[in-house]
């Protein structure tokens, strides 16, 4: 069974029997053995790696390498040299050869994150890697040919980006070949028990904590919550509450304390017991998150939303939403 071989390499199963997430499940399944290029749509934070991995663990490139190049998190003008490598003297500090992200992933896969973050001209260069096979190093004289899968993940709509001239029309259809779009936590609820147990599994074992169960009432109050992170924002709840509790039977009262836990914010009064809705609390939760890893990251945008697992984009509408406390 290809899916469990796949489990038993990314070292933890996968989670959805929901009907979105089943069907989704069965379509990777038939499209991993092919070596196609495929597009990977979905909000943030709905797992769209996690399917990008699955791909791979489930292709007859399983055995090599899996290498992840995250677009967003690289500044315009070193995107090209980042990608496709560099020879000694190709610009100022290039003091050695490096290679890049496509020849690290020769005879494997490469994980294009964030595709749509890509600069135009160095869309033109990846274009001509899917089309012709090979890459051209920054100063180099002459090409190198590379065996390698691209499957790339964005947020965005790229048919409409290239629409607006913002991407590529030619480079999305090459990546189109295969579009798969990842549903949003919202649409596949019925999946959001078995995805808090095996969370909370994960979490326990981490923690070096015992007999970790979640009452039927946590379940679901979770199931009820919109979840705008998706499945991203339910592990980091799934985790702080167990972190916070003393292990055994976990209920509401443990999700309660787990988010009045970010009180400490000097800046913030507690508010009165039991007056915030689980929403709220949600809320407070994730502001708490972003808030310590933007300190952690020393306001460095861009390092705090790759550190989050968010587009730079996404934690920007947070830091908006949250307001001067965590953007500061």
């Amino acid at each position: 069974n290809r899916r469990l071989t796949a489990e038993k390499a990314l070292g933890h199963s996968i989670v959805g029997d929901g009907p979105a997430m089943r069907q989704l499940l069965e379509t990777i399944s038939r499209l991993a053995p092919k070596d196609i290029t495929v597009l990977i749509r979905g909000e943030t934070g709905t797992g769209k790696e996690l399917i990008a991995s699955l791909m791979h663990a489930q292709s007859h490139r399983a055995a090599r390498a899996l290498v992840r190049f995250n677009c967003a998190a690289i500044p315009g003008d070193l995107a090209e040299a980042e990608l496709f490598g560099h020879v000694r003297g190709a610009f100022t500090g290039a003091s050695q050869a490096r290679r890049g992200f496509f020849a690290q992933a020769d005879g494997g896969t490469l994980v294009l994150d964030e595709i749509g973050e890509l600069p135009l001209p160095v869309q033109a260069k990846l274009l001509r890697a899917l089309q012709e096979g090979e890459i051209q190093p920054v100063g180099a004289g002459k090409v190198e040919r590379v065996d390698v899968r691209v499957v790339a993940c964005t947020n965005r709509d790229l048919a409409e980006e290239a629409r607006a001239g913002r991407f590529r029309e030619d480079l999305y259809y090459r990546l189109a070949v295969v579009d798969l779009v990842v549903p949003p936590l919202r649409e596949h609820r019925e999946d959001i028990p078995a995805l808090a147990a095996e969370f909370a599994r994960r979490y326990a074992e981490r923690f070096g904590m015992q007999d970790v169960r979640f009452q039927p009432e946590l379940f679901d109050s979770l199931q009820r919550l919109e979840w705008p992170g998706n499945v991203r924002q339910l592990e980091n709840a799934v985790a702080r509450i167990v972190a916070l509790s003393t292990g055994g039977e976990i209920g509401l009262e443990a999700f309660a304390a787990a988010s009045a836990a970010p009180a400490a914010d000097a800046d913030a009064e507690a508010p009165p017991e039991g007056t915030l809705s689980l929403r709220e609390q949600l809320d407070a939760v994730e502001r708490s998150l972003i808030r310590r890893t933007m300190a952690a990251a020393g306001g460095n945008q861009s390092e705090a939303a790759r550190r989050l697992g968010l587009s730079r984009g996404s934690l920007i509408e947070r830091l908006k939403k949250y307001g001067p406390m965590v953007a500061r």
